[in-house]
């Protein structure tokens, strides 16, 4: 039986983590009082609740966020609308996916409802991905999913749709590439300036339709597609991305004074004597941080992480800072780097170039023998780094002081003088690790994709890139000192923008579960960070590390920036911001920004006044959530940029075949992992040659008429009519030989069938 609606929204309501509507409404009070009074427009709500009509706008903004959670419904009327829980009609919220047929698959914005199927005939003018309340026709029966209709699109998806425009006597009509798409788009008489038959475009959806065809804008017209260089074009346009600095911007860089060698810095602590060193990759072109080590009596260690002090040349305010928050991030494509600040700042003054004075904020911290943090101090430094190390030189030495046979080429000539740092700093990581370990974090260890792209713009080679022994070095003293600088901040009564990870949702740890006992393993009811470690630790090196890893980090959610210090789960602390990169993250600038004052008002004696600590907390609390979504935007758009330069890389490789394991099973297909390189390819149930099912409960693909899941999806499949079919099952974890058969530009998507 499932559970009652109502009791469920009021319980996510009430405790949603989310912010709520309005300072004097909360999202329960919203659910409540459309719960108790049977729904109502938004101005009698208001009125119900006693609003302002100043605070209106903004309670309707409420609303919509609400409804695009599931949480309530604006059941369509003549006139405005009524809103509605959802329990209480047949309509619900949520996106729509195509099959390779047209016809729409609902996932709800509420998880607790189930998919719909919505025949292509019933779509009207939605298209993939975008918000629509649907209207259910009939409920799930056995093993076939309910379906439902369209009746209207809510809000439109984000992606926009590649095709070929053609002038019409009121408008133009794009002819879209992908065939999944239900019409053609229309474009407005005043959206086709300049824009000939037959040209290529890159549509984006807009509210409004012509009979069936949904408005849209072109944002771009399409040239020399077949490059890297145009793929960078669509993914520009379509995520917005910020394309070189503005010239006021560019000049107020310009005007910064560089740091002298050996010039005084009398209000800076002097570290120009500590040995410093860098260790970054090979082709980096800024050196942000620094680390030293010092030895203290009774087995004690003094570990400097020297950041480069980007807030002594952005004021708060100044041109620059408004440029770097607006950006959010540094965004990192294939081929090339969009940079947060201006070049003369992000590659020269706050670059820690070795035998170069630079401005620095450094952060020491005493650890006992055992890796436990005894005190920490703070202060505005002048440092010199001694030598600039990459990360395989790095590598090599230590590799070489662990025994292991390292090629004499790789190990750098002047080893021997850093081969005693570099031993301690190895030790101290290992204990730090061991530390995180003992409190509960958590450790995967999942390769990530590295894309070399050729000075001829070409895409040269698509490798693994897993952590090594250099790399978490570097990771664990910058883990350290992020916390560090958090802890600091709480124990000040300064203002910080906290980094928080939610711990996974009930829902989403039952799925988990669920997947784990199709695989035969066990997860604990309500488990704790260290049982999902145990669990990670079993399968590693084993056929099941990858798809258990994956699922796992399917369960939880995104890390975020709030204002408010809170759990970081996978950190397994309550302590946690980003410091240690001010040059690419405008959250970590903010932060040096706060330590800067807080420090030089320090200095002086008289310390951070009241009226400043207000305004410091009033701008992490507006700069926190337009980080999470531009931090969101760099990653989506490094996502596609990614998936675009692989199908350029794979290209010469149609039709060949490769090994990998299925990772995760859906009613339309599975996701096969492939061994070589880490990418993953959809193989879509229509090509699997018979009528398949898909049963949640043991999350397999089975043949039809086998699979005893009640909530699952019937697809179908090519098979002869009147044989009997002995298809294969299929699970999480299986090793199968896939063929590469389909790499679509246009849905970045790559598709595998079964060989043989």
């Amino acid at each position: 039986m499932k559970p009652d609606r109502g009791k469920s929204a009021k319980k996510r309501s009430e405790s949603s983590t989310k912010t709520p509507l309005l300072s004097v409404c909360s999202d329960f009070e919203v659910c409540d009082s459309i719960r108790s009074a049977g729904g109502g427009t938004a101005r009698s709500l208001a009125k119900r609740l006693g609003l302002a009509k100043s605070d209106f706008k903004a309670f309707t903004e409420g609303l919509r966020r609400l409804q695009a959670e599931g949480l309530i419904i604006r059941v369509p009327t003549e006139s405005s609308g009524k809103w509605e829980l959802p329990e209480r009609t047949p309509l619900r919220v949520g996106r729509l996916q195509f099959d390779r047929r047209g016809s729409g698959f609902f996932r709800p914005a509420d998880r607790e409802d189930d998919e719909l199927f919505v025949h292509s005939s019933k779509i009207a003018d939605a298209f993939p991905g975008d918000l629509v309340l649907v209207r259910m026709t009939s409920r799930a029966r056995g093993d076939r999913l309910g379906e439902g209709r369209v009746i209207e699109v809510i809000e439109r998806g984000k992606k926009p749709v590649r095709g070929t425009y053609w002038q019409g006597k009121d408008g133009g009509l794009v002819a879209c590439d992908d065939p999944r798409m239900p019409s053609d788009v229309f474009i407005p008489k005043e959206g086709k300036e300049n824009i000939k038959d037959g040209q290529r475009v890159l549509v984006r959806l807009s509210k409004g339709s012509r009979g069936r065809f949904p408005h849209g804008e072109i944002i771009l017209i399409l040239t020399n597609e077949d490059s890297l260089e145009a793929d960078f074009a669509v993914v520009q346009a379509e995520f917005d991305l910020p394309i070189g600095h503005p010239d006021g911007v560019v000049d107020e860089a310009a005007a910064l004074p560089a740091v002298e060698d050996g010039a005084a810095w009398p209000d800076r602590t002097d570290l120009r004597d500590l040995p410093t060193i860098t260790i970054d990759p090979r082709d980096a072109r800024d050196f942000d941080d620094a680390v030293s080590l010092e030895m203290l009596d009774g087995g004690r260690s003094r570990l400097g992480v020297h950041i480069a002090d980007v807030s002594a040349y952005v004021q708060p305010g100044s041109l620059i800072d408004q440029s770097a928050e607006s950006r959010g991030t540094s965004i990192y494509l294939p081929g090339r780097v969009i940079p947060m600040l201006p070049e003369r700042l992000a590659n020269d003054l706050c670059s820690l170039r070795p035998e170069e004075d630079r401005l620095a904020k450094s952060v020491f911290m005493v650890f006992s023998s055992e890796g436990k943090l005894i005190e920490t101090e703070i202060c505005r430094s002048v440092i010199r780094s001694k030598r600039r190390f990459t990360y395989g030189e790095a590598l090599a030495i230590l590799d070489s002081l662990e025994g292991r046979d390292v090629p004499a080429g790789d190990l750098p000539p002047d080893r021997a003088d850093y081969e005693p740092i570099l031993e301690r700093m190895a030790f101290l990581r290992d204990c730090l690790k061991d530390a995180r370990t003992r409190r509960g974090a958590l450790f995967l260890d999942l390769p990530q994709l590295k894309i070399r792209v050729g000075e001829n713009g070409q895409v040269e080679s698509v490798d693994r890139e897993q952590g090594d022994p250099a790399h978490s070095l570097i990771e664990e003293f910058m883990l350290a000192a992020n916390e560090a600088v958090a802890r600091y901040l709480q124990e000040q009564g300064l203002s910080t923008l906290a980094r928080v990870h939610p711990a996974p949702s009930e829902e989403k740890l039952a799925d988990f579960r669920e997947m784990l006992q199709a695989l035969g393993l066990d997860l604990r009811p309500r488990p704790e960070v260290n049982d999902l470690q145990k669990l990670v630790d079993k399968v590693a090196g084993g056929p099941l590390a990858v798809t258990v890893q994956i699922g796992l980090l399917r369960t939880m959610g995104h890390a975020e920036y709030t204002a408010q210090p809170d759990l970081h789960f996978a950190l397994s602390t309550t302590s946690y911001c980003h410091f240690t990169s001010p040059i690419r993250r405008y959250p970590d600038l903010v932060v040096h920004q706060i330590l800067e004052e807080h420090l030089k008002k320090l200095s002086g004696g008289s310390g951070m006044t009241a009226k400043r600590r207000v305004h410091w907390a009033a701008k992490v609390e507006a700069v926190a959530p337009h980080a999470c979504l531009t931090e969101r935007r760099a990653e989506d758009a490094e996502r596609a940029m990614q998936q675009a330069a692989l199908i350029r890389f794979l290209s010469p490789r149609l039709g060949e075949e490769m090994s990998g394991s299925i990772i995760s099973l859906f009613p339309f297909g599975f996701f096969v992992r492939l061994d070589e390189i880490p990418i993953e390819g959809l193989v879509p149930v229509a090509t699997l040659g018979a009528y398949y099912e898909f049963d949640p409960a043991t999350q397999t693909l089975e043949p039809a008429g086998k699979s005893k899941g009640r909530r699952g999806g019937r697809h179908r499949g090519r098979r002869e009519k009147g044989k009997r079919s002995d298809a294969p099952y299929f699970r999480p974890g299986q090793r199968v030989r896939v063929k590469l058969t389909d790499l679509n530009s246009a849905s970045r998507q790559i598709s595998f069938e079964l060989a043989g």
